[in-house]
């Protein structure tokens, strides 16, 4: 075969199978538009949880079964790892710099990370992330000796719970797979006004190491059919002018209506996440709304009366509402939301805040001081400074006695 030949039959064949390495190749963070979710891509920062080990992706929040079996070493917590590309390579990342990692070593867990997101009710939801599983009896990350049959899945709670052992949760088939990426999707119906979305990884043996890695999550948002409006009563023709029909009406293309986002802080006594009757408004918490690029639109502050307070006249798609405290208080649900606008709706933001005071100073006690009382740290400087002035003054006075019997003896002495 002459080598103009080979090179035309590998230039065929490498057209023919362009198409399908193409399908091949991973869907990147951007294939999800109009995503509903907060770092998304993992790509917005990490926190520490309470812990070193628990190093979380901004947006959401983790979650891990506690036993049993913990002394044997199964369902124990994982610890939560941001994977950078830059210091580790890009194997383990799908797209970007950065996935979400959790992982246990010589143990089990049932772990994952979950967020909520604000969305109209009876609107159709897919939830869909990319997982890679590393898990093996050999330190070799290219091999895989023994796995622990770690099995990934990805749910949704309709009802916005945040347990992800409550009946209410929609999981996907289990999924097995090591040392390559795979797509999880689940599909569900929002019973509430916020659902949850959740991803979860579970092995079952007490493999050397059981390693997950999440990326590019994507929640699409369909909007419910609208509801058939009331058609207007039948206004009578009048007879004495027939209807012109020479030149008929043009028909004009109907703009889209736009939307509302609704929100109000209230005092959650219960510290539940969930309003409850007889809960009041918060005054003095500040709201701001942003569009899906993160560019602020509008801002407002509580005044605990008029509430809830909506931004109106939206576009349809996907806005950011951010919550600022009231001085005193503590959140009892997340600041951060991303909310999808429908035309014509309103969708409904109530975020829950505890009151939680800072301790005030125990009060200086003035004139003869309790026993049990403690002093400030004025009073105690000015009792060493007294204590200072006796002091002085005694050695002043020895020292006036002690002086005149030294040059006495000194003249006796010469």
């Amino acid at each position: 075969m002459s080598i103009r030949r080979l090179i035309g039959t590998t230039l065929i064949m490498w057209l023919l199978l362009w198409p399908i390495l193409a399908l091949a190749e991973p869907a990147a963070q951007g294939d999800c538009p109009g995503n509903a979710l907060v770092n998304a891509g993992f790509e917005e920062g990490y926190s520490d949880r309470g812990a070193g080990e628990l190093s979380v992706a901004n947006g959401w929040f983790p979650w891990w079964q506690e036993g049993p079996g913990q002394d044997q070493g199964y369902y124990r917590r994982p610890e939560f790892k941001p994977e950078d590309a830059a210091r580790f390579g890009t194997r383990r990342v799908h797209s970007g710099n950065f996935a979400q990692k959790f992982f246990s070593t010589f143990s089990t867990h049932n772990a994952g990370l979950y967020q909520q997101a604000q969305v109209p009710v009876e609107s159709k939801l897919t939830f869909s992330a990319w997982v890679q599983v590393w898990s093996s009896q050999h330190h070799d990350p290219d091999t895989v000796v023994d796995p622990g049959n770690y099995r990934v899945y990805v749910g949704i709670d309709p009802t916005g719970g945040t347990d992800w052992s409550s009946p209410n949760v929609v999981w996907s088939e289990p999924r097995m797979g090591y040392n390559t990426w795979m797509r999880l999707e689940i599909q569900a119906v929002a019973k509430a006004g916020t659902i949850t979305v959740f991803f979860r990884g579970h092995p079952e043996f007490r493999d050397h190491f059981n390693d997950s890695y999440w990326d590019d999550t994507c929640l699409i948002v369909v909007r419910p059919t609208p509801r058939p409006t009331r058609p207007p009563r039948d206004t009578p023709t009048p007879t004495a002018s027939p209807t012109p029909t020479a030149s008929p009406t043009p028909t004009s293309t109907p703009t889209p209506l736009p939307g509302n986002i609704c929100v109000s802080v209230y005092d959650d006594r219960n510290g539940n996440g969930r309003r409850e009757e007889g809960e009041t408004l918060v005054a003095g918490a500040v709201i701001c709304l942003s569009d899906s690029d993160r560019l602020e639109l509008e801002r407002y502050t509580t005044d605990g009366l008029s509430e809830p307070f909506c931004f109106s006249g939206l576009a349809a798609g996907t806005y950011y509402v951010k919550r600022q405290n009231a001085p005193g208080y503590a959140s009892t649900v997340p600041d951060d939301w991303a909310v999808v606008v429908v035309p014509g709706w309103s969708t409904d933001a109530e975020l829950g805040a505890q009151f939680a005071p800072t301790p005030s100073a125990t009060p200086t006690a003035t004139g003869t001081a309790t026993p049990t009382a403690t002093p400030t740290a004025r009073p105690i400087l000015r009792e060493m400074s007294a204590a200072t002035y006796r002091v002085s003054g005694i050695i002043v006075a020895v020292l006036a006695l002690i002086i005149p019997l030294g040059l006495r003896y000194l003249k006796e002495r010469l």
